[in-house]
């Protein structure tokens, strides 16, 4: 069981965040879906908490150090209970960039092992790149924390006095994804295996071992999901994000092995029902690059 972190209130120097409830003491934080920018401060992705009888678990915390500081007093404010624990669903700028203001609480942030070995290897470039983008100001106090507890496996795990599994599929959309499964409220959140009307980023992926993941999502049948990015949805939720993936692997393939040069592929491989999708200029290109370039590494080690 995990104990629960010294519970003082917490200052609030900023207006708090929205915290859509979503029944049976479940909380959804949702952000932008569009690319970091100063309009949005960078806050970009969803955030969530649970609320047990004894203490709160904060799901991802947040941009920057100010936003972990708001993440927490939202949290705090709404549920009425202190926050003992954060969970990192992925090891992504979005999702970490606030752990430093759970740190300076004494609260412990729980992580997948191959998240934070990716933490320690890129976050200190993610920070530069997101203070020249921000601003120094947007991003004071910021800093990169290596996450105090990790896993390799599937757990359950007793925090706040509520029971929950926390849930790794195996290598999906990073080689660290974790999920969080509230068994209480029939709730998931699913983190950045799942987005909703954001296109999913294959940057770090392992696609099959990500279709396995939505494989294991619609199996376990949340009565809620709560994606990484986009509105709050069923378990079917997971149906278009599997398209996309197996739609443009399989295109990428298809040109890769039919001789097709990489820029040909770039040029002539779109999915006309995705381009509505937020980011679908920016990274469907970035995707198709990504998985021609590894059906080409395929070919040469056989």
């Amino acid at each position: 069981m995990i104990a629960a972190a010294p519970g003082r209130a917490f200052p609030a120097d900023d207006a708090a965040l929205t915290a859509t409830a979503l029944g049976n003491g479940v909380y959804a934080v949702f952000g932008s879906t569009n690319e970091a920018s100063p309009e949005n401060q960078g806050r970009i992705g969803n955030a969530g908490f649970i609320v047990g009888a004894d203490g709160t678990i904060v799901i991802n915390t947040g941009s920057s150090y100010r936003h972990g500081r708001e993440l927490l007093e939202t949290a705090e404010r709404v549920g009425g209970k202190p926050v003992v624990l954060a969970v990192i669903t992925q090891p992504l700028q979005e999702f970490i960039m606030g752990s430093a203001a759970f740190a300076d609480r004494d609260i412990p942030i729980l992580a997948h092992e191959a998240g934070a070995r990716l933490i320690g290897e890129r976050c200190e470039n993610c920070l530069r790149n997101l203070r020249r983008l921000l601003g120094e100001q947007a991003m004071l106090g910021t800093r990169v924390l290596m996450p105090a507890r990790t896993v390799s496996q599937s757990i359950e795990l007793d925090a706040g006095g509520r029971k929950l599994r926390v849930l790794h599929f195996g290598w999906g959309s990073t080689p660290g994804d974790l999920a969080v499964y509230d068994s209480t409220s029939g709730i998931l959140f699913a983190g950045a295996l799942v987005s909703i009307s954001r296109l999913p980023d294959l940057r770090d992926s392992n696609t099959s071992g990500w279709l396995s993941a939505l494989h294991a999502i619609d199996e376990l049948s949340p009565r809620i999901l709560v994606p990484g990015y986009g509105p709050p949805g069923a378990a079917a939720a997971t149906a278009p994000v599997r398209h996309y993936i197996e739609r443009v692997a399989e295109l990428a393939r298809d040109r890769q092995r039919g001789g097709a040069s990489l820029y040909e592929t770039l040029r002539n491989v779109q999915l006309p029902e995705f381009q509505d999708w937020a980011l679908y200029a920016l990274l469907h290109p970035r995707n198709v690059q990504k998985l021609y370039l590894q059906f080409e590494n395929e070919e040469f080690d056989h």
